[in-house]
């Protein structure tokens, strides 16, 4: 730039970017002259300028310009906002990047900052509302992993998440991988964009790429660091030690049981020597079990480089503790990126992290009973602790007529510890053959060392005991390599553009297993050397994934787009004949921006319409699946008179199992006004998946103890999918809004025979009744049981219901009496049975929606985020716990409004124990509205000004922000349970949790979360 010329005013200040750095190389001219300068390596700035009325222009590649009139000051501070230019922005899309506008598939990309806004263990959870079609629900204890599923459900046996690929590895969940960490992440929501990982890719890729340093010249240093606080938003209301009485005499008195002896009695003391009697005891088990629980991450991150050689490293460290007592997860992670171009003509790299993390989630108690159940269910007469008891807990007794377990003491007592060890790393090298032709060879691995931990310690609470200490140790390795050899082709023919790429590559996996278990006479010693009875056992699992890769990207004068991409899988895990697919995938485009006849419409920055069909699959089975499996030496036979060792065929073989096999169809739109301050996409897909993966039943009598898995179903998922955006980045205050919505449907096509059945949810605790039913012609595990008409308020009324198949003998209801709840009659026989049973809801949204609201005024900065559903059914399975009277244990306050022939407007049944009528079966009773909305998070940060800054630091600290959030701030919920975000009761990742999605068994709450933060920049 030429020196100001005419020099009447001196004018400085100083650029930075958004997040408060530097930035060097700023062009800052006088506008309609040839005066100009350029920031310096501070981002500093001076020159003289004609007049009070001149205007400033300050431009920066990737920045927004910006234009700021002098008057009458004489230092000014600007802060670029990166421009707008999400068409130019390159996205990650499996073996390579493109940019955005010549996109072809159904691509979403999300900011680090997104990911990085909420106080979260990984960035599955950062997902949930970020990205249309992508589903997450949070489940459970810190560190437990969330439901994830993009578009749909595509499986019926087995897990429906996405692949996650990071860095080039495909790798399992990403709780080992800090969200501060990462660069890029891209979610390949349809089958032509995620067909190119084949065999796993059916319910879709989850892309991400970490940190690599940047090329500036400049060491740069940041921490970022936060600590906040958790709590429980919502609790029931439970009876008191008064109320419960009242209840229980009620409930055993129409049942003809007599009341408990301690009942008759609580003036006693709660243990031997205490000063408190039952009577004076009122313990709320929420409160108990129930804390405001610390969360905290730090990191610390340097990276550098120039255009030779980059790097970023950076260390790590969360720590969150469960707002249920006895829960928490550990992570400490460090991690190094670096690139080097050794010469013109190579490069070499490598990424590398290595973590640890430690997790203790919510203790199992037997049945599938949780933690919420027994808070509801434990008396309000009794005492937390009991010093005169073996362990330090008591428990009633049949003097209190009921069992519950004590949870404070299984809480702290019983502890399941989960540690691994990962190391995730990768080295690559890239050889620049020609101008056109590149060579890339990589090979990573996944290596992950976990240990579980179980111990038992021997307790007595006066109704259970433990008399032994129970130790168990669970030792896995897993060793997962994988090599890719890739060749691309890139190159400019005049208005085409072509880029080929060849990939082979190759996975293998190997997992080792060592259990062992033992007792102790003593709580002492936590080792298993030296334990009584002791046992083990041991396993290993292998298999090889080995892959070959074309894709063709084609571009005409930017206008016409063509991409193809074919992959063949080759698994160990499927029988000869059946080891080999194939999965092609082809897309068009058309950016009708780019004709002349839109061109000379300023408005319109962009308008591309997009098509793709694609087909992808799913390996994700058991690698010995296909085969006769022997039981060996593990059963007794009498040979020669002698008793020997046997082994038999425990499964049948099926040398026809193949891959689940999804087909996929997509049409988008993107739409982009006034230079791209407006953004909109819309999507609308079918997706189809054939050959779907179940158990099949056979008899007992043919001696196989466990059934055959095969290709017996399909199903079939669609929907549409929106997204809304807009950016205002001149004047003072900034901001920027976005809303997404989609819409998700689900049936199932198909299943071994027309009238085949899944049922599921059946726990006795719960009613005892199947909750699910999975059928051809409905969605996926729609909850499914009897239809509730009413209440019989008199005798009468139950003699006309006997009446209605002309036979006033025939019970309609066995047992029913006034209090109790009638039932529809659905197939008119006159009588209540199993066949009276039908759809009484789906956990599936009808939409889902997200919706995020930032801005800032000079250095103060603030961000709204809410996310929500809208249309689902819940099963409130607490209702049963805190309504369903099956037997005597604490309830809700709700049984206080129990039928009687005086309370007979209501809507809650008899008190009566044993529930005759079995009142509290699986009913449209205990179905509610499961939608929300959250306040997801709210943030208002401030940026310490760049001058003020370098002034207190000696220029020391470059950049400083500090910030105060809440996430889970509000709930809009007409649901009565704790929380209306419902998993599944067990891990995700479990079978047979598969079709229990959206029952509420007491599941874990979200917390609510209030936090302090500090980013700072050196």
């Amino acid at each position: 730039m030429s020196a100001a010329i005419a020099a009447d005013r001196p004018v400085a200040g100083r650029v930075v970017a958004e997040n408060g750095e530097a930035l060097p190389g700023v062009n800052v001219t006088v506008k309609g002259s040839s005066i100009g300068t350029s920031t310096d390596t501070k981002g500093d700035f001076s020159l003289t300028v004609p007049s009070e009325n001149s205007v400033l222009v300050f431009s920066f590649i990737g920045y927004a310009r910006q234009e700021v009139e002098v008057g009458t000051k004489t230092r000014i501070e600007i802060r670029l906002l990166a421009e707008n230019q999400a068409l130019e922005e390159m996205v990650v899309i499996g073996y390579g990047s493109q940019k955005k506008s010549s996109l072809t598939g159904a691509v979403s990309s999300v900011s680090p900052k997104e990911l990085t806004a909420l106080p979260v263990v990984s960035a599955e959870q950062a997902l949930q509302g970020r990205v249309p079609g992508v589903r997450v629900v949070n489940n459970g204890s810190p560190g437990q992993t969330p439901i994830v599923r993009i578009r749909g459900i595509g499986s019926i046996n087995y897990a429906s998440g996405p692949l996650y690929v990071i860095d080039g590895i495909p790798s399992g969940d990403l709780n080992n991988l800090d969200p501060k960490d990462i660069e890029s992440l891209e979610v390949l929501k349809d089958a032509s964009s995620a067909a190119i990982y084949g065999s796993r890719a059916s319910n879709g890729v989850i892309i991400i790429t970490t940190k690599k340093g940047s090329k500036d010249g400049k060491l740069h240093v940041n921490l970022d660091t936060y600590y906040g606080t958790q709590s429980a938003w919502k609790k029931l209301d439970v009876l008191n030690t008064d109320q419960y009485v009242q209840y229980a005499t009620a409930l055993l008195g129409n049942a003809g049981i007599a009341l408990p002896g301690r009942l008759t009695d609580l003036d006693q003391p709660t243990y031997q020597g205490s000063n408190q009697t039952f009577a004076q005891t009122n313990t709320n088990w929420q409160d108990v079990m129930f804390r405001s629980a610390p969360i905290q991450q730090h990191q610390l991150s340097v990276s550098g480089g120039n255009n030779v050689s980059r790097f970023f490293t950076s260390a790590g460290f969360f720590n969150q503790k469960g707002i249920l007592i006895g829960t928490e997860y550990k992570r400490a992670n460090v991690r190094l990126n670096s690139d080097h171009q050794v010469a013109k003509f190579l490069t070499i790299g490598q990424t590398l992290t290595i973590s640890y993390d430690n997790s203790r989630g919510e203790q199992g108690f037997g049945g599938g009973r949780t933690a919420v159940m027994q808070m509801i269910r434990n008396l309000p007469y009794w005492p937390v602790t009991d010093p005169t008891k073996v362990g330090g807990y008591s428990s009633p007794t049949a003097a209190d007529g009921s069992d519950p377990d004590n949870p404070v003491r299984i809480a702290l007592m019983d502890v399941t510890r989960n540690q691994r060890l990962k190391m995730l790393g990768s080295i690559f090298a890239e050889v620049k053959l020609a101008s056109f032709l590149q060579y890339r060879f990589s090979f990573g691995a996944d290596v992950v060392s976990a240990t579980t931990t179980n111990r038992f310690p021997i307790y007595n609470d006066g109704f259970k005991s433990r008399i032994q200490y129970e130790i168990r140790d669970s030792r896995t390795s897993y060793f997962s390599p994988v090599i890719t050899n890739q060749l691309t082709f890139d190159k400019s023919f005049g208005k085409h553009q072509l880029n080929v790429t060849a990939i082979i590559d190759k996975q293998t996996f190997r997992t080792n297993t060592l259990n062992g278990a033992g007792y102790r006479p003593n709580n002492d010693i936590d080792e298993l050397q030296g334990v009584s009875n002791p046992s083990a056992s041991s396993s290993l699992d292998e298999s090889t994934l080995i892959s070959y890769v074309g894709r063709l990207n084609y571009e005409y004068a930017g206008k016409y787009l063509l991409s193809g991409s074919i992959r063949r899988d080759g698994s160990s895990r499927f029988a000869p004949g059946n080891k080999w697919g194939t999965f092609p995938s082809l897309s068009l485009g058309w950016r009708i921006s780019e004709e002349e006849f839109l061109k000379s419409i300023p408005t319109i920055s962009e308008l591309k319409v997009r098509a793709s069909y694609g087909q992808t699959g799913f390996n994700g089975i058991g690698s010995y699946a296909w085969q006769a499996l022997v039981s060996a030496d593990n059963s007794n036979y009498v040979f020669g008179g002698n008793k020997v060792l046997g082994s038999y065929f425990s499964s049948l073989a099926n040398t026809q199992l193949k891959w689940e096999s999804t087909t996929m169809t997509n049409l988008g739109i993107d739409l982009a006004l006034f230079n791209n301050s407006v953004t909109f996409t819309a999507e609308t897909y079918q997706r189809n998946t054939d050959g779907l993966l179940l158990q099949v039943p056979i008899p007992n009598s043919i001696g196989y103890s466990s059934s055959p898995l095969s290709n017996i179903g399909s199903m079939k998922n669609w929907g549409y999918e929106f997204q809304l955006g807009y950016n205002k980045n001149d004047g003072n205050f900034k901001w920027n809004a976005s809303v997404n919505l989609d819409v998700t449907r689900n049936k199932v096509l198909s299943l071994a025979t027309p009238s085949a059945t899944l049922f599921a949810g059946a726990n006795s605790d719960f009613g005892g009744f199947d909750i699910t039913k999975t059928e051809t012609g409905h969605p996926i595990q729609s909850f499914y049981g009897w239809q509730v008409d009413g209440i019989f308020q008199n005798a009468a009324e139950i003699n006309a219901a006997n009446s209605l198949d002309g036979d006033d003998k025939t019970k309609y209801q066995d047992q029913a009496a006034p209090g109790d709840i009638r039932f529809k009659d659905l197939n008119g026989d006159g009588k209540i049975d199993a066949s009276d049973r039908t759809y009484i809801g789906s956990f599936i949204p009808k939409f889902s929606y997200g919706a995020n609201l930032g801005g800032s005024y000079k250095n103060f900065d603030f961000t709204v985020y809410l996310q929500g559903v809208q249309g689902n059914k819940i099963y409130n399975g607490t209702k049963v716990i805190e309504q369903g009277m099956l037997r005597l244990f604490n309830a809700g306050t709700d049984v206080l409004n129990a039928w009687t022939p005086t309370n007979t407007n209501t809507d809650v049944p008899r008190a009566i124990s044993g529930d005759p009528n079995n009142n509290s079966r699986s009913s449209d009773r205990f179905v509610e509205n499961g939608s929300y909305m959250r306040v997801k998070n709210l943030s208002i940060g401030y940026t310490i000004p760049s001058k003020a800054l370098s002034t207190l630091t000696r220029e020391a600290i470059t950049r400083a922000r500090i910030y105060v959030s809440a996430t889970n701030l509000l709930t809009f919920t007409k649901y009565s349970g704790l929380d209306p975000e419902i998993g599944v009761n067990g891990s995700s990742n479990d079978t047979a949790t598969q079709l229990i999605n959206g029952i509420d068994y007491g599941m874990y709450p979200q917390p609510r979360t209030l936090q302090v933060g500090l980013s700072v920049g050196f």
